[in-house]
């Protein structure tokens, strides 16, 4: 009988334990703000969102001294007619993503910017810039 109440007790505290290991991942913090203004730091977690986009060849999400950048290449079989649209939707919806991830540019994100460009084929396509 005490087996199998300790059984039980132990398989209680292990769902609990995996329980609170995944809340506790569930959303990953922005990228802090480097000491140096010469230093970039990537910010890996939006770079992962980005490159799960069908239109995007590659990506690149990182600050620098006060600019939070994200650059952007378009895949070069979206048809022109409508890679500037495309391109311009993309920019804005994660332009708007950076705010919200860096406190919509508060606290210790005060005074930066947050730049989105997205180019195909060599072509600037969009270019949204966010000021605080």
């Amino acid at each position: 009988m005490e087996h199998k109440s300790i059984k039980k007790i132990v398989s209680v505290v292990s769902i609990l334990a995996i329980s609170v290991s995944l809340v506790a991942c569930g959303k990953p913090k922005p990228v802090e703000r480097p000491k140096d203004s010469n230093q970039k730091v990537e910010d890996k977690a939006m770079n992962k969102k980005l490159q799960k986009e069908k239109i995007v060849k590659g990506s690149k999400v990182y600050i620098s001294g006060d600019t939070i950048i994200g650059a952007v290449i378009m895949e070069k079989d979206v048809p022109e007619k409508e890679a500037k649209q495309k391109a311009e939707d993309l920019a804005n919806k994660y332009a708007n993503q950076l705010k919200v991830e860096y406190k919509n540019l508060q606290e210790e994100y005060k005074g930066m910017k947050i730049n989105v460009q997205v180019v195909q084929n060599g072509k600037n396509l969009a270019n949204v810039l966010i000021e605080k």
